[in-house]
């Protein structure tokens, strides 16, 4: 599968230098850009996303950017459509990021999200990022070349103090907790501690997910639990928004139980469905209680270990029904956040 997607990428990059580009069409495209965060202190990451409108049938695309190499390194770009993504080419300060999809489809239609770019942030200042170019090919792999300009500017301060948990000294998990209080993914308690080997909640790691992913959350009356009412005030923004991405799914009489501790399997689960991973329901895993994993996870759970987002406990033990602690958690939260990204080429 994955020689034929290099196959479709090749000619896609075939098509765009031997089809022509038209311009000037009456219904051209749209490009827009914008950021997760308008100011981010040096050491932390930049999330840009380019939106595309007025899209007729594109099947595949090229963008280039120009960015500030000086005070911003490119971490990598991905799409969240169906399809194969080229890793990003880096050359001074110029970015090519390609993707298409794959086998006899029609386009994508409308508006949707092209890609998002991750950037670290290295040097205090004002850093651009700008959309110079696009190019779009049709199902028929007809090349147009519409009009593309769009630049934005990251504010990038000062590096923020590194969080300091009386709790946190000497544990495993201490660089992780610091990148997450960093990127404002969770918090530690008012007596100055974190609590690393705590119980997390499906609401506490629905919160943490839908921060990490910097999924947008409004008051809202929806119902998409049976128990949304039980929800606590602070958590129902986040479950409602997390249930509207498809990332949180309720139990068969439709409960969401805010209050009960995730498991080890249920967050993996989560996860790897975040990730979009191609999960083959035969698959199994190696691990000395395997008799305990839920038929349900194991495909996903075999699936995760596989990329090395998630690893067993001590004894080549899962623990499938041990509920996950705050310093796990967080640990495969950015795993999960990290391998979301495709890597750019050095």
């Amino acid at each position: 599968m994955k020689l034929r997607w290099l196959s479709a990428m090749l000619t896609l990059l075939l098509c765009f230098s031997l089809f022509p580009a038209a311009a000037g069409a009456a219904s051209s495209p749209e490009f827009t850009m914008s950021l997760a965060k308008e100011k981010q202190p040096v050491g932390q990451m930049i999330t840009v996303t380019v939106d595309g409108a007025g899209l007729t049938d594109m099947y595949a695309y090229e963008l280039t950017f120009n960015y500030d190499s000086k005070r911003l390194k490119l971490l990598g770009a991905k799409s969240d459509i169906k399809g194969f993504s080229i890793k990003p080419i880096i050359e001074n300060n110029k970015i090519v990021f390609a993707h298409t999809k794959t086998g006899a489809i029609a386009g994508e239609n409308g508006k949707l999200t092209l890609c998002t770019l991750t950037f670290e942030a290295l040097a205090e200042g004002k850093a651009s990022i700008e959309l110079t170019a696009a190019k779009l090919v049709d199902s028929k792999l007809k090349a147009t070349q519409p009009a593309a300009a769009f630049q934005l500017i990251s504010s990038i301060s000062g590096k923020a103090e590194s969080a300091h948990f009386d709790d946190m000294e000497n544990h495993w998990a201490r660089t992780n907790v610091e990148r997450a209080v960093g990127l404002g993914i969770v918090n530690g308690y008012g007596d100055g501690t974190f609590k690393p080997g705590r119980s997390i909640t499906r609401a506490e790691f629905t919160a943490m997910l839908v921060r990490a992913l910097e999924i947008q959350t409004a008051d809202t009356v929806a119902t998409a639990f049976s128990d949304t009412a039980n929800i606590p005030s602070w958590a129902r923004p986040y479950a409602l928004a997390a249930a509207d991405k498809g990332f949180i799914k309720g139990y068969e009489d439709g409960s969401f139980r805010a209050n009960l501790p995730i498991t080890r399997a249920e967050m993996t689960v989560i996860l790897t469905r975040v990730l979009g991973l191609t999960i083959d329901i035969d698959k199994r895993t190696a691990f000395a209680d395997r008799d305990q994993i839920p038929a349900w996870a194991e495909p996903s759970i075999a699936a995760g270990v596989e990329i090395s987002l998630v690893q067993g406990r001590g004894g080549n033990r899962f623990a499938p029904n041990a509920s996950a602690t705050r310093a796990e958690a967080i640990t495969l939260m950015l795993n999960m956040l990290d391998k979301r990204v495709v890597e750019a080429e050095e």
